[in-house]
């Protein structure tokens, strides 16, 4: 199970051609902002030290820039004059200040600045580091908004385009549906309240019926404060009342906010069914969605094969090599079980080197055929250990006949494992 050294930061799919823009006149701020950019996202940072440098670089690159950060107090421009030139050419841009003026104030209203940071400490320096690496990964995080108003749809959608999140526009409640079955990873539906105002309560109810408070934020953008309907739009299970008249910083703040909460849900959910070493599906995930299975199988509605993994000698490689590498034989034949097995298969970590494959429509008639390609592409792989490369094997029983219970099956295919073993290991042993 070979494994190359990695060199890009996990999760970062920007590509190379995003680029970020960061002018601050002291070199240990600037500096250590463009590590960080780099070191959490992968991503280059274009740094300068004036205002005249950065209208040099948005001469030939204004369209390539996705983000600015920007000392208001430059050199060559100390009232924030800088902000003018981002503005003109729409980057989204967070200020950058050790004291904010009346004329700095000025020039943020109505331009396209996401935060207002001061820098006095180290804190606020990590704070404006997160607040980059937040609006960077926004394209991630989808927002469905619903509108039927031009004019409102317009400015609210410029406010969201600052911050870079994924927004899919829509006209009508059967759209908003279609939306959040087609786009699960949906996270926050933003409702302009002309849309509902006729029937405020309906769409929240019925949307609450299918996603609960913690699945979906539902957040409604309001043009007047009314206690009284948003006291009603909350208890029909409206995550938040966003009133137009809040300042920008608030509107964005409100909505990170309901964002963010629900990503800390799933967070939890994802850590609570993943082992911690592999990052597939862990032994308690396993029987939950295993029964399910099992049962539609034990009903003859489908097909169920359960299939019991173990590393050959894995003992062995961790008394030779230590457990570094024990672990990194791991992570590998995860990674290459994973890839070998369909989406549909589920794949957990069982016990210290065995995993448990449960395989859909797979039954005795194809089972042995299935499980003998999976050991035959990893028994082709190998782990870099220094110089050397590690090879190693995989043992595989497998059983095929619903049995009473779910548990019983994987005792069945672990009766076949241990003849796999018995048989001289790095072979596929399937129930008769």
């Amino acid at each position: 199970m070979k494994t190359q050294q990695q060199h890009s930061i996990p999760g970062n799919d920007f590509g190379g051609t995003l680029r970020v823009l960061i002018a601050e006149q002291e070199q240990a701020i600037r500096d250590a902002l463009a590590d960080r950019v780099f070191k959490s996202l992968g991503v280059q940072a274009d740094t300068v030290n004036t205002a005249s440098a950065v209208r040099k670089l948005l001469e030939s690159h204004a369209d390539e820039f996705v983000l600015a950060v920007v000392d208001t107090r430059l050199p060559d421009a100390p009232e924030g004059e800088v902000l003018d030139s981002l503005t003109k050419n729409n980057i989204p841009t967070i200020a950058l200040s050790s004291m904010v003026t009346e004329s700095v104030v000025t020039r943020l209203q109505d331009k396209h600045v996401i935060d207002c940071v001061l820098k006095r400490t180290d804190e606020d320096i990590n704070l404006l580091a997160d607040i980059v690496e937040r609006t960077l990964l926004n394209h991630r995080r989808k927002i469905i908004f619903y509108s039927n108003n031009d004019f409102n749809r317009k400015s609210i959608r410029q406010l969201l385009d600052i911050h870079r999140y994924s927004v899919v526009d829509v006209r009508s409640e059967t759209d908003i549906r279609r939306q959040l079955e087609n786009h699960s990873d949906t996270t926050l539906v933003l409702i302009d309240y002309h849309a509902i105002e006729a029937d405020e309560l309906s769409l929240i109810n019925g949307l609450r019926q299918h996603y609960r408070r913690e699945d979906l934020s539902i957040a409604v953008v309001s043009d007047e404060h009314n206690a009284t309907s948003s006291a009603r739009m909350l208890r029909a299970g409206a995550t938040d009342v966003i009133y137009k008249q809040h300042q920008t910083d608030e509107f964005y703040y409100r909505v990170q906010q309901c964002v963010e909460s629900i990503e800390r849900v799933r967070e939890i959910k994802y850590s609570a069914t993943r082992d911690l070493l592999t990052g597939i599906y862990n032994r308690d995930y396993l029987f939950d969605i295993g029964e399910k299975l099992f049962a539609g199988a034990q009903r003859g509605d489908s097909l169920l094969a359960v299939a019991v993994i173990e590393i050959d000698n894995l003992d062995e490689l961790t008394t030779n090599f230590g457990i570094e590498l024990s672990n990194d034989v791991l992570k590998s034949a995860a990674a290459l079980l994973t890839a070998e097995f369909r989406k549909n298969d589920i794949l957990a970590r069982y016990s210290a080197g065995t995993f448990v494959c449960l395989a859909t429509n797979v039954g005795s008639h194809n089972a042995k055929m299935v499980f003998e390609r999976v050991r035959q592409k990893l028994a082709k792989s190998a782990v870099d250990c220094g110089s050397q490369q590690i090879t190693t094997s995989v043992s595989i029983g497998v059983s095929t006949q619903a049995d009473d219970s779910l548990l019983s099956m994987i005792a069945n295919a672990q009766d076949e494992l241990n003849a796999a073993i018995q048989n001289g290991r790095n072979c596929v042993f399937v129930e008769n």
